[in-house]
């Protein structure tokens, strides 16, 4: 698959996922302990850049504590969604435009802080994504980027495969050893790193118009009965069946060279 057929699945799997983005149930505003805390410090002149920032609950949290935010992302409908809760939440220093994070549109060092989350594993070529991160990052300021990993290399295949069911947009998982290296070769020395223990979510809220739902709940199931590992860890709740996921987030300071 090309990259341009690639950005174009993103674009539909994404269209199509809209509703997961909305209310204070979304996945994407649940935070554990502060919720600035993985992404912490903030200065109150900073400059920051929110790439794939899809509905803006990043850029939401980040606005009362910086200077500006300035968001990106490939899905027009969930800029449009994004826009219409910051005016509700009465944010004015957001600034959200759709842009591919293979080419940013920005000049080189244009923000203190660049900040990706849960995104990663949609880029088909993840070091073109952070190189850019990089590019427009100023000298000493930091890329900090937090996505959910494969816990193994072993479980990985069977995990991107399964996730695709649930996400067609979903490229590979990294492995926390490999989004560190990734972001030490490409960006600077790392700062800061943590891994989360797994978080469990129930599947269903996290099946979207954009899943393949038969697939999903078989392979679970299948696991469930003795069968081949997912990597999802799932865990028969009564009638539900919970997921597990865990994820990394990395700082690293944009060298001066």
């Amino acid at each position: 698959m090309s990259a341009s057929e690639h950005d174009a699945v993103v674009r539909s799997s994404f269209e199509k996922q809209v509703g997961i983005f909305s209310g204070e149930h979304s996945p994407f505003a649940r935070r554990r302990h502060s919720p600035l805390a993985w992404l912490e410090p903030l200065e109150p002149d900073m400059i920051v850049l929110d790439v794939a920032c899809g509905a803006g609950h990043v850029a939401e949290q980040v606005a009362p504590h910086v200077r500006q935010v300035v968001g990106i992302d490939l899905t027009p409908s969930l800029l449009e969604l994004g826009a219409q809760r910051l005016r509700e939440a009465g944010i004015a220093n957001v600034l959200l435009q759709e842009g591919n994070a293979v080419e940013l549109p920005f000049l080189d060092a244009s923000f203190d802080l660049v900040v990706c989350r849960g995104a990663m594993h949609h880029f088909l070529h993840p070091e073109q994504q952070v190189a850019e991160m990089a590019r427009v990052c100023r000298p000493e300021g930091r890329v900090v980027v937090s996505d959910m990993v494969a816990t193994s290399a072993e479980a990985r295949e069977r995990f991107d495969q399964v996730h695709r069911y649930l996400d067609p947009s979903h490229a590979r998982t990294l492995l926390e050893a490999e989004l560190a290296d990734l972001l030490r070769s490409t960006v600077g020395p790392i700062a800061y790193g943590e891994t989360t223990e797994p978080f469990l979510i129930p599947v269903d809220h996290i099946l979207t118009d954009a899943a393949d739902r038969d697939a999903v709940t078989s392979a679970l199931r299948a696991e469930l009965a003795g069968g081949d590992a997912t990597g999802f860890d799932p865990v028969a709740d009564g009638d539900q069946i919970l997921v597990s996921f865990t994820s990394t987030v990395v700082h690293a300071t944009r060298s001066s060279a």
